[in-house]
């Protein structure tokens, strides 16, 4: 019998020495796909303008998901469904004042491509010319088509140059930079911010599963494009209103 006790405990210890030599499941080398970065997409093209993809990604870099950053574009990775399958997010900043040209740029593939990401469950932020390029022509990710705040009834804005105006955010008074952005369509809206004159400025909305978040102004703009155009903000930059955009979006 103690002979028998004795080769048991022999055996007890001889297997979890063996056992503890391997690691267990959560000390693997392998990552965990649930802690892997988001990865956001920012297009940089002839559809966008000069130093706006990077301006986005300054601001991306000061929120709190910890987003992977990759451009695309016909210079950078290609808008495809490959490169999309990894993506969250899905970025198109703003652009020059040709919708039609604009999408004409992109390409119809790519459109396609990204609509289809969208509707899956992908988010797509659109700024400015990516908020008029999220209608038709365009992506057509809502329904009706952005139009210019400019000579709008109430506006205060009556011409396309750089300037900077007031809107309502989240039931609060904020100064923004502003070049020819849009007005929102009204329906299947989650409104963030409007312009004095009621006129939609800022919104979330749902495609498929996905969400598209929009905004006329630029409240990503950095110093830098105030003092190109000898402009102030009488409130300061707006990068917490960039985020709560953001934030809505990814949610």
């Amino acid at each position: 019998m103690r002979h028998l006790r004795l080769l048991a405990t022999i055996f007890i210890s001889a297997t979890s020495l063996l056992l503890g030599s391997q690691p267990s499941w959560s000390q693997q080398a392998e990552p965990d796909a649930t802690k892997q970065r988001p990865l956001a997409l920012i297009y940089r093209g002839p559809a966008g303008c000069d130093g706006c993809s990077e301006t986005v990604a300054e601001v991306l870099k000061g929120s709190r998901y910890d987003f992977r950053i990759e451009y695309v574009g016909p210079k950078d990775k290609p808008i495809n469904a490959d490169t999309l399958s990894r993506a969250t997010l899905y970025i198109q900043p703003g652009g020059g004042d040709d919708v039609e040209a604009a999408a004409k740029d992109i390409g119809q593939d790519s459109v396609a491509a990204v609509r289809s990401f969208v509707q899956k469950g992908g988010r797509y932020l659109g700024i400015c010319m990516g908020a008029y390029l999220a209608g038709s022509p365009g992506f057509e990710l809502i329904e009706g088509s952005p139009g210019s705040y400019v000579g709008r009834p109430g506006s205060l804005v009556k011409d396309d140059k750089d300037t900077v105006t007031p809107v309502i955010w989240r039931d609060k008074k904020r100064w923004v930079y502003y070049q020819d952005g849009n007005i929102l369509p009204k329906k299947g809206a989650t409104v963030l911010a409007v312009y004095p004159n009621h006129d939609i400025a800022a919104a979330v909305y749902s495609f498929g599963k996905g969400r598209v978040g929009l905004v006329g102004p630029h409240p990503e703009a950095d110093q830098s494009w105030y003092d190109e155009f000898d402009l102030k903000d009488p409130d300061g930059l707006d990068t917490d209103l960039a985020l709560d955009l953001l934030d809505t979006t990814m949610k």
